[in-house]
């Protein structure tokens, strides 16, 4: 008999950007992202998700006041049993150059579903995934 799985739901909270990646003279950067949730569970299961989903970019500046982009986008809904890996990645578009990539996100969970349970974002590990040299990401994992 196949094992019971674990209905979760992967949301996407917040981003901070960290370096605008424009000049001085340039207020915001207009940022896109694209997210990887997979597992080896089921066959493998792989969804991927674009954002914005509507608008071509978001405009983000880098000043401290401004610079944290609220979300709140699930990325995943569906049953697992030990597995998920989350990936993600952003740009900063540039009309005359090629687009500067933001350092990548990538980060694999192993185990019994519910150590994962919870919200995953900068300050809450010793070694934090989450805070990377650029921008900051913070998702939950809660049970759907």
């Amino acid at each position: 008999m196949a094992e019971q799985g674990t209905r979760i739901r992967v949301t996407l909270r917040w981003v901070q950007i960290l370096d605008k990646l424009e000049p001085a003279f340039e207020e915001e950067g207009e940022f896109r992202f694209a997210a990887k949730i997979s597992s080896k569970n089921r066959g493998g299961i792989s969804r991927e998700t674009r954002l914005p989903r509507k608008a071509e970019f978001y405009a983000v500046s880098d000043h401290p006041a401004w610079n944290r982009l609220r979300l709140d986008e699930v990325l995943f809904e569906g049953e697992v049993d030990d597995h998920l890996k989350i990936e993600l990645i952003g740009e900063e578009l540039d009309a005359l150059s090629a687009n500067d990539q933001l350092e990548p996100y990538a980060r694999e969970f192993n185990g019994p579903v519910g150590s994962w349970l919870g919200v995953h974002g900068p300050g809450d590990e010793e070694r934090d995934q989450e805070n990377m040299k650029n921008w900051r990401v913070c998702y939950a994992i809660e049970k759907a």
